[in-house]
């Protein structure tokens, strides 16, 4: 049947480019600066905005920022590994030649 031939045929094909594309919408989602800082409400601020109020006119907490650095690249450093095999995969197919 047709969703036969979608779910056996076209999303194997597809899997490793909707994965790549998944991983670089969350990336740019967590890293949206600018658009959080202008658009939102202050009980929505993203984890990066919420960063950047550590940052003082006086004083800088470093340890803090550091602190919720860590944290924040956290989920990121966590979807690599989990998707590592698939990463590595969908590079190494893309380099052989034939």
């Amino acid at each position: 049947s047709r969703w036969q031939i979608l779910w056996h045929v076209v999303f194997p094909l597809v899997r490793m480019g909707m994965l790549a594309t998944g991983v670089f919408a969350f990336i740019y989602a967590m890293n949206e600066f600018a658009f959080a800082v202008v658009l939102t409400r202050v009980d929505v601020l993203t984890f990066t905005v919420k960063i950047s109020h550590y940052f003082g006119n006086q004083t800088t907490s470093w340890a803090w920022i550091a602190g919720l650095a860590v944290l924040g690249s956290l989920p990121v450093f966590i979807a690599v590994l989990v998707m590592q095999r698939y990463l590595v995969r969908g590079i190494s197919m893309g380099a052989i030649k034939g």
